[in-house]
């Protein structure tokens, strides 16, 4: 048996921190000039007692926590008391990752998760603070990747690719929320280093002097337009930095992924336990004629903030070379069932609609506001822009949406917010499929057709306005 990385009594002791409150309570009830603070600080030995039973029992909870591979099942037992003991047999195994963060590199220690198809939906069954000399009992317990033209499937990502993802996925949500995180987790450090660095002023002074020069344009749409950037910058560099040096090997049965400039990552997924692939796009790739390739794994992609990427950049040719190695049987299929013409109009009503509307809106403020003329005007346009590119999303998903099911495989492909996914999937691993009707689609004999996934969370893809009667011939198994 192995005991846990000994940083781990750090973490363990952490958690009883709070009950230092007690004596500093105590010796604050006597404040009341400076000689009482000096005796308090003489007398703290009562303090460095809790401080020492807290590391204590943090010592304690290590030591008991022990962890090996017994029989093919990975063992972990842990208590003081009481003890648990659990076994998560080898071969059930969906994801084994190791993840290297740089601040546990000078320290040799490192981070393992282990995950099945069944526990708790989106966490992970079992997470270890190991020793790097460790990870080896662990990659020698699964299946080793075969070698060999028929079976092994290599390819490294290069750094041109990776900046085209990191480019095409990044989004200034996403980076609002990194932000957001720093913020609020940061709390008084951050809002110190803004007034440090005078944040607040600078922003105002290089958004005064951009207005100055780009007429017409008022101070405020330019600082709003410096911080969407700076959000979307933060977000690329952030995926930069996790699916930099991305490289993917596979013979059909395990997939290893590794990642990460800083954090390093290696992911092992059981070829047999993925549920489906998903193939994603948006309307600049599908211009462009690019792919990225996903994979539903119950336990991959589970971490914070992580997609889980099988391949980010793929051409047309590599995408039909890289699905038989992951997926085995795969490939694309042209839709058999899809939307009828008449449905264009579900599809852009509501993003029409939505961009209609805001022309009166925009008449009645600057009636209302004469004064805010032009930032009402650059704010409508703001406004504006995203609605009508959704507007084309929907236009291009009812030329693209369909399912297409053959030799038991399914290929479904449908939009979901900005991005296209094309799902391929054996026809088992379709769980349900749910017909949704409203009042009018008995009149015009359509329907939503909603397809849940087996997966370890809830997952499923809704095509809209198909024909009900195409549905029913075609999904009759289902139904």
């Amino acid at each position: 048996m192995r005991r846990e990385h000994p940083l781990r009594i750090l973490r363990y002791s952490m958690k009883n921190l709070w009950l230092l409150i007690f004596p500093i309570v105590r010796g604050a009830y006597h404040f009341a000039s400076r000689e009482d603070i000096e005796a308090w600080l003489r007398g703290t030995w009562f303090e460095l007692l809790i401080l020492l039973a807290i590391f204590g029992y943090g010592f304690l909870n290590w030591y008991f926590r022990e962890f090996g591979i017994v029989k093919e099942q990975l063992y972990v037992r842990d208590g003081i008391l009481f003890t648990r003991q659990r076994f998560l047999p080898i071969r059930n195994l969906s994801v084994m990752a190791v993840e290297q963060p740089v601040w546990l590199r000078p320290f040799g220690g490192e981070y393992l998760y282990a995950d099945a198809a069944g526990g708790l939906l989106e966490a992970t069954d079992i997470k270890l603070l190991i020793r790097r000399r460790d990870e080896k009992l662990f990659l020698s317990a699964i299946p080793r990747l075969r070698q060999g033209k028929r079976h092994h499937f290599s390819d490294r990502v290069g750094i041109w690719r990776t900046l085209l993802f990191s480019m095409i996925f990044s989004s200034s949500f996403s980076g609002a929320l990194y932000l957001a995180v720093f913020w609020f987790q940061g709390g008084r450090i951050a809002r110190d280093l803004l007034h440090e660095f005078q944040v607040t002023e600078r922003l105002n002074s290089i958004s005064a002097t951009l207005a100055g020069r780009l007429m017409g344009i008022p101070p405020a749409a330019v600082a709003l337009g410096i911080l969407i950037l700076s959000t979307w910058l933060l977000s690329f560099l952030a995926n930069l930095i996790r699916y930099g040096g991305f490289r993917m090997e596979s013979d059909k049965r395990m997939i290893a992924v590794n990642s990460g400039l800083v954090t390093r990552r290696h992911f092992y997924l059981s070829g047999r336990k993925v549920n489906y692939i998903d193939i994603r796009q948006n309307v600049l790739t599908k211009l462009c004629r690019i792919f990225s390739l996903a994979v539903n794994c119950p336990g991959y992609g589970s971490m914070q903030g992580a997609i889980p990427i099988c391949m980010p950049i793929l051409t047309r040719r590599e995408l039909e070379e890289t699905m038989p190695m992951i997926f085995p049987g795969s490939r694309l299929s042209r839709n058999k069932l899809r939307p009828p013409w008449h449905s264009w109009w579900g599809y852009i009503c509501i993003p029409f609609l939505t961009a209609a509307a805001v022309i009166p809106a925009s008449s009645v403020l600057l009636r209302l506001f004469p004064a805010f003329d032009d930032v009402i005007r650059y704010f409508i346009i703001m406004i504006e822009i995203p609605i009508i590119w959704k507007t084309i999303v929907q236009f291009i998903a009812f030329t693209t949406t369909g399912i297409s099911i053959s030799r038991n495989h399914a290929c479904i492909r449908y939009c979901k917010g900005l991005t296209f996914h094309t799902i391929i999937c054996d026809v088992n691993r379709i769980v349900k499929v749910r017909i949704h009707r409203h009042f009018w689609h008995h009149l015009t004999g359509k329907c939503h057709v909603l397809l849940y996934f087996r997966s370890e969370s809830p997952r499923h893809c809704t095509l809209i306005g198909m024909q009900y009667s195409e549905v029913k011939e075609q999904l009759k198994e289902f139904l």
